[in-house]
């Protein structure tokens, strides 16, 4: 696949030939969707995580997308 969305390398070939090489760009962390603060789970591309069993993509337990303590907070708004 020839996009942007894929980071190019040049690499030397050991015939003396310098060719392009593509690889998957670094994905970012996940942030909480609140107060953006960097949630702990691996760095893992779409392709690594299809591999993964499915109660290993993501923490399972309400509000997966935000941290631990907004999480609790919102849990608290509800209830009251």
């Amino acid at each position: 696949m020839r996009t942007r969305a894929i980071k190019r390398f040049y690499v030397r070939t050991p015939g003396k030939r310098t060719v392009l090489h593509f690889r998957q760009k670094k994905t970012s962390h996940a942030t909480c969707g609140s107060c953006c603060k960097k949630l702990n789970r691996p760095r893992l591309t779409s392709m690594e995580v299809r591999k993964l069993s499915k109660s290993s993509r993501r923490p399972e337990r309400p509000y997966p997308e935000l941290c631990s303590k907004c999480m609790r907070e919102k849990i608290k708004s509800r209830l009251r």
